[in-house]
């Protein structure tokens, strides 16, 4: 599944920003039935249910503009419960009014207002699939905006873009900028190096744009979506369907055996044993250790371990790989050819590569150079795209 402008991911905010107005105009009109500023229909019920009713839709009402404003997908369970509790108590009423020989005008009109109002609200939900992540997504208009070059969009030419991100760590009086307004942009299907000494901030910075930690302050854009929209839910989607992870130190689990590590992420993304089997058996047939597929970590040299690693971050097929010090507890030879592996990746699938590294040879395989040094980018460098 892909992040595009169409899919799970993606859906105007249209009809999110049209149920919390009108959630809104619900709550006005239970408020104003509270204060006796208007005659309450629901008054011909037992007390204390009516007041009952109103303060749950009063409630409810609040909590689920507040979220929908806020683009927190759990509001669309707040205005969908607010909007059965209003259409039903308001449909009651109503058939009441119909059957019977008197019409309290004003009663009237406030229990067809809540009906239209909560049905609008519902058509609006279900509009959108009852899907969090389609009312809580930022339009188009939000998260892509125009190349003055020649006006493509981000989304359409650039993986990721970074604005002025800044992480800061408070450590008692003292403000570490670990990561110092970084601009950068990594175009799709580019293999990039990001360079610096220890402690330059570049791991740092590549946990930001992976969405494994927020920034300070400024703007990560993911195939031209703002990540900072999404809630929870939605980043880890974003982290497990579009990309693929590969660190240092592995991060396998010990105890289990290769196929295990590797089927977490496809567990996760939901394929069958049947396709987790398929897909798992032909990417590591790819990194060359399709008979290792029930050895324990612990069994496989460093640079099978790290190909294991590269393998469990290409199961889901994502659009963007990021290494941090991939060849960082491999011998030189060994990290040439992980890094050769991950080259060709590059060149024959087009996924984006983005590799942290302090080697220099390392470097050199990608086609930029980025330079960081104190948490900013101090250079760049176009190494140029290498033969296959």
């Amino acid at each position: 599944m892909k992040l595009k402008t169409t899919g799970k991911y993606s859906s105007s905010r249209f009809p999110a920003t049209v149920a919390a107005v009108l959630l809104v105009a619900t709550v006005i009109i239970e408020i104003q039935l509270l204060l006796g500023l208007s005659p309450d229909f629901r008054s011909s019920l037992p007390y204390p249910v009516d007041r009952a009713i109103s303060f749950t839709s009063l409630a409810l009402g609040l909590l689920g503009a507040y979220a929908l404003s806020r683009n927190n997908g759990i509001g669309a369970y707040f205005a969908l419960l607010n909007s059965v509790l209003e259409v039903v108590s308001a449909s009651f009423f109503l058939l009441n009014v119909f059957a019977g020989p008197e019409v309290n005008l004003a009663q009237t009109v406030s229990a067809g207002a809540l009906f239209a109002l909560g049905f609008c609200v519902i058509v609006c939900i279900f509009s959108a699939g009852f899907d969090r992540q389609r009312l809580t997504t930022a339009t188009p208009s939000d998260s892509e905006s125009l190349d003055r070059e020649n006006g493509s969009t981000v989304s359409g030419r650039y993986a990721l873009e970074t604005i002025d991100v800044m992480k800061k760590y408070y450590l008692g009086p003292n403000i570490v900028s670990a990561v110092d307004g970084v601009n950068m942009k990594v175009r799709k299907g580019e293999f990039v190096a990001i360079m610096g000494p220890s402690g330059s901030g570049k791991s740092t910075l590549l946990n930001l744009i992976g969405a494994l930690d927020k920034p300070s302050s400024g703007t990560i854009l993911i195939d031209g979506i703002d990540i900072s929209r999404l809630d929870d839910t939605g980043l880890a989607r974003l982290r497990n369907e579009k990309i693929g992870f590969v660190f240092q130190a592995y991060n396998l689990i010990a105890r289990s055996t290769v196929l295990r590590n590797m089927e977490l992420p496809a567990l996760v993304k939901g394929y069958s044993r049947e396709e987790r089997l398929d897909r798992i058996g032909d990417i590591l047939g790819v990194v060359g250790l399709g008979d290792k597929v029930l050895r324990k970590p612990k069994t496989l040299s460093g640079g099978e371990q790290q190909r294991v690693a590269i393998a469990r971050a290409l199961v889901n097929d994502p659009e963007i790989i990021l290494a941090d010090e991939p060849t960082g507890n491999v011998d030189s030879k060994t990290g040439q050819v992980i890094v050769g592996f991950l080259r060709k990746l590059n060149l024959e699938k087009r996924t984006t590569v983005i590799v942290v590294t302090h080697d220099p040879e390392v470097a050199k395989m990608a086609e930029r150079i980025l330079y960081l040094r104190d948490g900013k980018l101090t250079g760049e460098e176009i190494v140029g795209r290498l033969l296959e």
